[in-house]
Formats: C-alpha cells, sequence, structure tokens
C-alpha cells in the first residue's frame, strides 16, 4: 500500500507531509509495545499513512487516512466522515473492506469534532470541548472540511492515476451521517451544501431532530443508503466527572429513509446493533454507553456483513456507466437480499 508524500500536493502549499502515525493525534502512544504486537483496534507502523491538509480559508488542519487500492488504475474514489469524537481510525472495518475491493478510500478527522475532543486540562473541560464541538456552525464546517478534502484528492498527482471523477463516494457515521446527509442535497436550514461530484451516499446511523428535518431529504436525488441497528439511539459520552447523553431515537433514525424519494434508496437495520456498532472500530467503554452486549465476535460479524453490504453497494451504484455489478437493480436487491443476517430488516424503495 502506497503513501503520500509532499510532491503529493498541487496548488495547496500548506499541506504537512505525510506520515505514519501510532494514533490518531499524531502524538506519541506511551507505554508502546514491541514491533509486530498488536491489540484490536491499535495503529501500527503499517497502518496507512495519515496526511494534514490547511484549509485556506477556514484555517483548518484537516488530517487524511488515504487508503489506496492494491492496483493502479482509474478507480472510485470513497471519502469517509467520522462520527463525534472520532478520528481517522473511525469505519476502519469497512473502509479497509472497501480498499481490497479496489477502492480508494480517505477518511477524514474533522478538527474540534475529532478524537481531541477528549483532550481537557485545566484550563479545557470536556464539557466546554463538548460545547464547541456541537456549535452550529461546525456542521457547515464539516462539510466545507469534505469538500476540500475531495479538492486536494483531485488535484493531487500522486493520486491522479487512482481517481475515476465520475465515480465519488460519500459516507460517514453519526455526525459524519448528518455530514453526508447535507453532502448529499438536504438543506442546512435554508442553505444547499450539496457537491454535484458526490454520486452516491452511505450513511451509518442517519438522523433528523424533527419531521421537518426528515421531510427534507426528499432533495437527495442520488443513491442514498441508510444503515441503523434495531438498538441504534442515543449514546452517553463520558469524561472524568462529566457526562452527555446525545443522539435521537430510532423512529427519527428511520425517518431519513422513509422521506427520501424513490428509486434509488435503501436502508438495513441490523438485528442486535447499538448506534456504537456503527464505529467499525474497537471503542472505549469508558467513554462511549452502550445498549448491547458487546463481544469481539459479535462486532466481527455485523462488520464483516455491513462491510460486503456496503461494498455491493459502491459495485452498483458506483460503477463505470454500463459496468454495475450485477447489471439490474432487481439483481442487486437480490444479491443484497441474500447477504443480510437473520433479523435483519432490509428496504428497499
Amino acid at each position: 500500500m502506497g503513501t503520500l508524500g509532499v510532491a503529493g500536493v498541487v496548488g495547496y502549499p500548506s499541506l504537512i507531509c505525510a506520515q505514519t502515525r501510532n494514533d490518531d493525534s499524531g502524538e506519541k502512544t506511551a507505554g508502546e509495545k514491541p514491533a509486530g504486537e498488536k491489540t484490536a483496534g491499535e495503529k501500527t507502523a503499517t497502518d496507512p499513512a495519515v496526511a494534514t491538509i490547511v484549509h485556506p480559508q477556514t484555517g483548518r488542519s484537516i488530517k487524511l487516512r488515504i487508503r489506496l487500492p492494491a492496483k493502479i488504475g482509474p478507480t472510485g474514489l470513497i471519502l469517509y466522515s467520522p462520527g463525534l469524537g472520532s478520528g481517522v481510525s473511525n469505519g476502519q472495518a469497512w473502509c479497509e473492506a472497501w480498499r481490497r475491493a479496489g477502492y480508494l478510500v480517505v477518511t477524514l478527522a474533522h478538527p474540534v469534532t475529532d478524537d481531541a475532543l477528549w483532550r481537557t486540562s485545566a484550563k479545557q473541560s470536556f464539557k466546554t470541548n463538548m460545547q464547541l464541538a456541537l456549535a452550529a456552525q461546525q456542521y457547515s464546517l464539516r462539510v466545507s472540511d469534505s469538500k476540500f478534502a475531495l479538492d486536494y484528492c483531485l488535484e493531487s498527482t500522486q493520486l491522479a492515476s487512482y481517481v475515476d471523477r465520475e465515480r465519488i463516494g460519500f459516507a460517514g457515521h453519526s455526525y459524519g451521517a448528518l455530514t453526508a446527509q447535507t453532502i448529499a442535497g438536504q438543506p442546512l436550514g435554508t442553505q444547499s451544501l450539496r457537491d454535484p461530484r458526490i454520486k452516491a451516499v452511505i450513511a451509518f446511523s442517519p438522523g433528523a431532530t424533527s419531521p421537518e428535518r426528515a421531510r427534507s431529504m426528499f432533495k437527495v436525488e442520488i443513491p442514498f443508503f441508510c444503515i441503523t441497528g434495531d438498538h441504534d439511539q442515543f449514546v452517553t459520552f463520558k469524561k472524568d466527572d462529566d457526562a452527555i447523553v446525545l443522539g435521537v431515537s430510532l423512529t427519527n433514525r428511520e425517518s431519513v429513509y422513509a422521506n427520501l424519494p424513490t428509486g434509488k434508496k435503501l436502508q438495513l437495520k441490523v438485528r442486535d446493533a447499538d448506534h456504537m456498532s456503527f464505529a467499525g472500530e474497537p471503542v472505549d467503554a469508558k467513554r462511549y454507553s452502550r445498549d448491547i452486549p458487546v463481544s469481539d465476535q459479535a462486532n466481527q460479524a455485523v462488520w464483516a456483513r455491513v462491510s460486503e453490504m456496503t461494498t455491493a453497494f459502491w459495485e452498483y451504484y458506483l460503477a463505470s456507466e454500463g459496468r454495475s455489478v450485477p447489471a439490474t437493480r432487481e439483481a442487486f436487491e437480490a444479491r443484497m437480499r441474500a447477504m443480510q443476517g437473520p433479523g435483519d430488516e432490509l428496504k428497499f424503495g
């Protein structure tokens, strides 16, 4: 797997040279293990490189984990936006599956709402970090981050041989799902921040805070895959003595699918899955509450199934014209139904 260096910057002189990190923050990890020893979710020197780009208008430093496919040649580009409190390791289960399937996958870490959320001090409490992360302007800033990251990927000379500009997808979890909804065409207030370069979207734990917000999904015109779970509702974020509950009801999550226009929408509701099941990486129980029993075996089963079904979605909707796999919507639906697990609910509309 390749890495990106300074030569990959075209028109963005403020790129910091791509480096391999031991953690999402770039800070040295205490108590490093010997080479080759790794626990679930831990980063090593063999992980994809992390580059940092600086948006010239907002001044935000955006980390990118760039996963190159094994084969050089024009392919689909998928951008991934993590949930609140998560960095470039978020969604690693499916991001790596998509890379293995031949896609170029780029995971963002959005400033303020990324894993910096957990860094506190005597002058900066967790509650203050949360207030900053949930401020109204962060919603549009995350979309701006995403568009700039896409600009970078399309301008990079080192990525040019991998990118088919007509095959760009976007995915995200939780806060990242809201980013995906907006970039797909759901208005943010009265403003549309839709990016027409995005051809298909996957939203892990989509959400709508009101019926009015849900109804605004009718403006989305591209293929849209909603993924949720039968326990996907609220999460308590915990740090020191602070605990903050965020999220929406399962009914509100499913209202996103219900209000999308018919023709190119689908929804998977996974049995025995809660909100953090869709982090796509091991999560710290000291930081996030869970609504289901958690085990590595259960995680791996959900992640494998979701990875397979999301890859199938990309293969159908992010294929070159006339080369969808399979060739018809009817065959695509049959393929997806064959992949769903016992007790899962799969809808097409």
